[in-house]
């Protein structure tokens, strides 16, 4: 089942604690106000863990059926970047966007960056990151998993231009052009529409001295994209090449 940002936030809340659970009277409070309300607290609470994705054990220490939670402690740390999250949404919100001008605004929250991940990271940097410590096979696999779980709620970035910039990061920084089809190769495979997929297969594959081929994949591309300049001339120059 392909979890979206609205499933995300309904399972959450489904094993938020009930009202009873939380104390009546909040200590070590150092963000929010002192004075707060239960109903308010519980409200930021949930917001909270339905813009991660989360439980209340992901900053708080306790048992996992929240009886006896020791929602005070600072022990975890996600708790307490959770604080320096809320100084930097604030400061944002009441200095740095008004300061724009805008009119209206629009707040950041938490789930404008999270989107139901605890750590959010753009997937670009997560499959170069995941290159080097598991390879390309890994670096897809991952991705696979990630679009599996995530395609829909916005969490990461999906679109043929993430495998795009992997590719040519692989043929152009590391010189890795087996990588470079590979995941070209998986781009046409979910985006088979995209001239320019077929116009980086046709490049890798000249390059590997594989002309039929790269001449099928660029033909592909004007096909698709008969105005496309650009794939005509490189089309014209693998035909022509000895």
């Amino acid at each position: 089942m392909k979890r979206t940002g609205l499933l995300a936030i309904v399972l959450t809340l489904a094993v938020l604690p009930s009202a009873a659970q939380v104390p009546d009277e909040f200590t070590n409070l150092k963000v929010l106000p002192e004075d707060i309300g239960k109903q308010e607290l519980m409200s930021v609470m949930r917001s909270f863990a339905g813009a991660l994705g989360v439980r209340c054990k992901h900053c708080h220490v306790g048992p996992d059926n929240l009886q006896g939670m020791d929602f005070a402690t600072d022990e975890l740390e996600p708790k307490r970047v959770a604080r320096t999250m809320m100084a930097m949404t604030s400061e944002i919100n009441d200095e740095l966007l008004p300061a724009s001008g805008r009119d209206p605004l629009l707040r950041v929250r938490c789930v404008t960056c999270h989107r139901g991940i605890a750590r959010p990271q753009q997937m670009d940097d997560l499959l170069v990151e995941t290159v080097e410590s598991d390879g390309v096979d890994g670096a897809l696999e991952r991705f696979q998993t990630l679009r599996a779980e995530y395609a829909g709620s916005g969490a990461y970035d999906f679109s043929s231009g993430t495998l795009a910039g992997l590719a040519e990061m692989l043929a152009r920084s590391k010189g890795d052009m087996d990588g470079a089809l590979k995941v070209v190769d998986l781009n046409i495979e979910l985006h088979p529409d995209v001239a320019y997929n077929h116009i980086m297969r046709g490049q890798i594959l000249m390059q590997g001295g594989d002309r039929d081929a790269a001449v099928a994949a660029l033909q592909r591309a004007v096909e698709l994209e008969p105005d496309n300049d650009y794939a005509k001339r490189m089309l014209a120059r693998v035909r022509g090449a000895d």
